[in-house]
């Protein structure tokens, strides 16, 4: 055996005992620990935050450093990670919900991925951090390697599955019987990650990021058409399916990041290595100056959002992200607008952002950023302000969602007696101290009396055109959950300060003679109600009709904005051509 093979053995076997201790602390920490370190879930967390932090970058880093400095390393960048993820879990009661939230694995997650390609470039032979064609070469390379190694993963487990239906057909089932010992899953999956990985790492003159960006360049025109698109057709299509909307606004982002993606795809590492494509140059060009339009849309999306209800945690991230998009944005267009030498800027910039990034992630996991706590702030001030009422505020997130800064948010309510509110929030709070889940404390306090709840709503139910009154007999024939759930609406104000619930008398079917009832109510805790409602013509009853939205922005998206201009008379009935097929004499008709 010759040094080269010597030494792709050593590799081999070093990365398939890492990956088996992987699949062992794994196994240990996902099945066996949780039993028995119930009373002591912190240390859990720590243990577990550690364990995947550790294994991941040391599997990451094992072959770009040596097995040494890679181990050295990995504990430098899971030791602080493990301690943030511990310290921020203070902030609940619970492990659990702290977890629950959903932003802790992904922020520890991100701060790992981004950490591994500086460990590499300031700990390999150049010793040079803020190398940019290092940075930008390994973080590739790790993308590129895992997947790989992922990929041989499946085709393993599937080899092994097919092999054991094999064997089953001649009544042998020892495949069967080692699978299903609980640690055996683990530790093959590790084993075989590791193997798969020194493999790629043999062949990295073979298996390199090219094949992959030169992919992304070839969605760069894509991308910048669809984009300039967009931007070129908003102001005649409208803002209301953008502005105030949190989904529109993750749409953004993420396009935002995409796009900054592929522009340093399109310069990749250096200027020698750069693609020499005058349509690739162009398209970097062109979205780099796009780009901090995108992240100012997203940011004005959020922040209309936060306008109309308030802060929550995601909506702080959100916001987070938003900035540092914008920030993206900004440094790219900057650059190229600086003239010559714009690729070289972008480089420097994306160190910079990069650097950024981490730092603002890793500031969600101290108080610098608490978005629970900056969340409760806000919806206390807007109650204190009277920009909500008691009916508004969503106590149920606030005292059992935010952790303890909700904790405390909710022992402040508690204490507000000068408030015109507060004989209302009072009630709330004491159906939120009863309640053991949010369908019950949604319902607290509602009558089942439907005759007392139509009577109620017929008193806080806007009708339009004013002046009008809704036809005898509707409310009452409404169901009780209907009752509820506009009479739920009506408590809430929209951001005009109009309920949140409105009755239209119009005459929305010709053939019928007379008008029909549009009903829509709508408030952020529960689902958008919009229903017509058809008198029979026999004066039975109503018949009750989703509608047909034709063209025009989604309803849904803007709910409180069409409640605002119905309550303010802004509608008008615009005929609708309805066409029916009739062949052999019979005829099919597919609209109302």
């Amino acid at each position: 055996m010759d040094k080269a093979q010597a030494a792709r053995a050593s590799g081999r076997v070093t990365l398939g005992v890492l990956g088996f201790l992987a699949g062992l602390s794994a196994w240990l920490l996902i099945d066996l620990l949780p039993d028995r370190m119930q009373g002591v879930p912190r240390v859990l967390l720590f243990l577990t935050s550690l364990g995947a932090g550790f294994f991941t970058a040391v599997l990451a880093l094992t072959g770009p450093l040596p097995l040494r400095r890679a181990l050295g390393a990995s504990a430098l960048v899971a030791l602080p990670l493990a301690g943030l993820m511990t310290w921020a879990s203070l902030r609940f009661d619970t492990v659990a919900g702290f977890l629950g939230t959903g932003h802790p694995w992904i922020g520890f997650a991100l701060l790992l991925g981004l950490s591994l390609p500086f460990l590499i470039a300031g700990l390999g032979p150049a010793r040079r951090p803020t190398d940019y064609a290092v940075l930008f070469t390994q973080s590739w390379m790790i993308v590129v390697r895992f997947a790989a190694a992922w990929l041989f993963v499946g085709l393993v487990w599937g080899v092994l599955f097919l092999s054991d239906a094999l064997l089953s057909l001649v009544g042998i089932d020892i495949i069967e019987q080692i699978m299903n010992r609980a640690e055996m899953p683990y530790l093959l999956t590790g084993v075989t990650l590791g193997l798969a990985l020194a493999v790629v790492g043999e062949l990295s003159d073979y298996v390199s990021p090219e094949l992959v960006l030169q992919l992304l360049r070839l969605l760069l025109p894509v991308v910048l058409v669809v984009v300039a698109v967009f931007l070129t057709a908003l102001p005649f299509r409208g803002l209301s399916n953008l502005f105030g909307d949190f989904s529109a606004a993750a749409i953004l982002l993420a396009m935002a990041f995409g796009a900054a993606t592929l522009v340093s795809t399109g310069l990749d590492a250096s200027e020698e290595r750069r693609p020499t494509g005058v349509l690739t140059r162009w398209c970097c060009r062109l979205l780099a100056v796009l780009l901090p339009t995108l992240a100012a849309l997203a940011g004005v999306a959020i922040w209309m959002r936060v306008a109309q209800y308030g802060l929550t945690p995601d909506r702080v991230v959100a916001a987070a992200m938003a900035a540092l998009a914008l920030g993206y944005g900004v440094a790219y267009a900057g650059s190229v607008l600086a003239g010559p030498g714009w690729g070289p800027r972008i480089r420097r910039a994306n160190v910079a952002m990069a650097l950024v990034a981490m730092a603002l992630i890793a500031a969600f996991f101290t108080p610098l950023l608490n978005p629970q706590r900056m969340a409760t702030a806000d919806q206390l001030a807007r109650f204190e302000s009277g920009r909500v009422g008691a009916e508004g505020l969503d106590l149920w997130a606030i005292g059992r969602q935010w952790g303890r800064a909700g904790q405390a948010g909710i022992a402040r309510l508690a204490v507000i007696e000068d408030h015109p509110e507060a004989t209302r929030l009072a009630e709330r709070l004491a159906a939120l101290d009863r309640a053991e889940g949010p369908h019950a404390f949604e319902r607290a306090g509602e009558s089942g009396d439907v005759a007392q709840l139509a009577a109620d709503l017929a008193r806080l139910l806007p009708v339009r055109p004013e002046g009008h009154a809704l036809p005898e007999g509707l409310l009452a024939s409404l169901r009780l959950w209907e009752l509820q759930q506009i009479g739920r609406a009506c408590a809430y104000r929209t951001a005009a300060g109009n309920p949140g619930c409105v009755a239209v008398l119009a005459d929305l079917s010709e053939p019928r003679a007379g008008d029909e009832v549009l009903i829509v109510a709508h408030n952020p805790g529960g689902a958008l109600l919009v229903r017509a409602y058809f008198p029979e013509s026999d004066g039975s009853g109503f018949t009750m009709r989703s509608p047909e939205f034709l063209s025009g922005a989604d309803f849904y998206r803007a709910a409180d904005e069409a409640i605002d201009a119905l309550v303010a008379g802004n509608f008008r009935l615009v005929p609708q051509r309805l066409n029916a097929l009739e062949v052999e004499g019979r005829t099919l008709f597919f609209g109302r």
